[in-house]
């Protein structure tokens, strides 16, 4: 089976109309104060093909995952924002302050497990602390999907791959080469999600594409692949 390959940019005051043309996965912020209303993402939703994939990203009060009104608030809001928008990915992205503790486990643990999984993918990107072996432990266990920077992290073994590609430092964007590693990194899966946080995307989007459809990558070509420890994980036991 070809690898299914969603590519996205971090553009958020981009119209749809503009932006469809250019890439085909949007992540969509809900629960945050200005968020888009349900009637938007209803539109949203029939203005573009099917093939379109939006993800769903947690507000700031679910992200930091503690119980209160404004949790369910969140969760209640991203639920109807799934529906909405047919979405086939949800992203929880932790902050720094969510550290590899106890009992931030449990209250990730016990958040995850209330998203809706019938026809939504869940991913969950930590941000701080969290080592990347034993963030891909964690959610193996939960049965998601663990979100990572491609260009810098291991990517964890899987048949879907959520993964981030940050200007960060003296990287301001990524060529042909390094977009070429990170496919390699990446390998083949049935499903890959990528959002670009560059300034040139768009461009990086076409290479991208252009790099995918010279045809499949090969199991040989695989970078370093995560592999939670303790846990022998088929490529067809996480999602």
């Amino acid at each position: 089976m070809a690898t299914r390959l969603h590519i996205g940019a971090h553009l958020p005051n981009a119209s749809l109309p503009w932006y469809a043309k250019k890439f085909d996965l949007r992540e969509v912020v809900v629960g945050d104060p200005g968020s888009p209303s349900l009637a938007t993402l209803r539109r949203w939703r029939r203005s573009v093909p099917p093939s379109f994939e939006f993800c769903v990203v947690a507000g700031g009060h679910l992200a930091r995952v503690k119980p209160g009104p404004e949790l369910e608030r969140d969760l209640d809001a991203a639920v109807a924002a799934i529906d909405a928008l047919h979405a086939r990915c949800f992203l929880l992205p932790t902050p720094s302050d969510v550290t590899p503790s106890m009992l931030a486990r449990e209250r990730i643990g016990k958040v995850l497990g209330r998203l809706p999984r019938d026809a939504t993918r869940v991913v969950w990107e930590p941000r701080g602390l969290w080592e990347v072996d034993d963030a891909a432990a964690a959610a193996h266990r939960w049965g998601v999907v663990l979100a990572v920077d491609a260009a810098r992290d291991p990517v964890p073994a899987g048949p879907v791959a959520y993964v981030r590609l940050r200007a960060l430092g003296e990287t301001r964007g990524f060529g042909a080469s390094a977009l070429e590693r990170v496919l390699l990194s990446v390998g083949a899966r049935r499903d890959v999600y990528v959002v670009l946080e560059t300034h040139a995307a768009v461009r990086e989007s076409r290479t991208l594409r252009q790099l995918a459809e010279e045809g499949p990558v090969e199991p040989r070509s695989l970078g370093r692949l995560v592999r939670p420890r303790g846990i022998n994980v088929r490529d067809d036991e996480q999602e």
